[in-house]
């Protein structure tokens, strides 16, 4: 009889997280939780984060978006780098100097556009970005390394 009590008493759960029957407080507790889990999974060193990074350096290239998706990729890429291990860190590795060459091409390219030479450097920057991030992508959704990740080549 005791228990019959305490579930008709007001603000008891009487389902799953998420059921209609639970106070609204609960619902959207268990949901603000749940997308915090859900946002937790790609800042921390692991396979969403790494594809998180990659599609930011790709979505870099996008003029309407500036350097931004670039430069946050580059900060996660940095900040997950030293306590990422197995194949992950092969990928922080390889992003980390993609994004530092990729500065290195674009003001060099930069400094060429005077003399015309910078709008190809430019493009075969652009061509490179592309190449090594969606070289990356399909590494990272297969789980494998990338085989040298020091190398500034395609």
């Amino acid at each position: 009889m005791a228990e019959n009590e305490q579930a008709k008493q007001p603000g008891a759960p009487s389902g799953p997280p998420g059921d209609a029957s639970q106070p609204q407080a609960e619902r959207s507790q268990f949901a603000a939780q749940s997308a915090f889990d859900v946002v937790s999974t790609y800042l921390h060193p692991g396979r969403e984060n790494v594809m998180l990074i990659y599609v930011l350096y790709l979505a870099g290239l996008v003029p309407a978006f500036g350097a931004v998706p670039i430069i946050v990729g580059f900060i996660m890429a940095l900040l997950n780098r030293s306590s990422a291990t197995g194949v992950w860190a092969s990928h922080y590795e390889y992003q980390y100097r993609q994004a530092a060459m990729g500065l290195l091409f674009v003001i060099v390219s930069f400094v060429l556009i005077f003399v015309v030479i910078g709008v190809i450097g430019f493009i075969l920057t652009a061509v490179w970005w592309i190449v090594r991030s969606v070289k990356g992508l399909q590494a990272a959704s297969h789980q494998q390394a990338i085989a040298d990740p020091k190398s500034y080549s395609w």
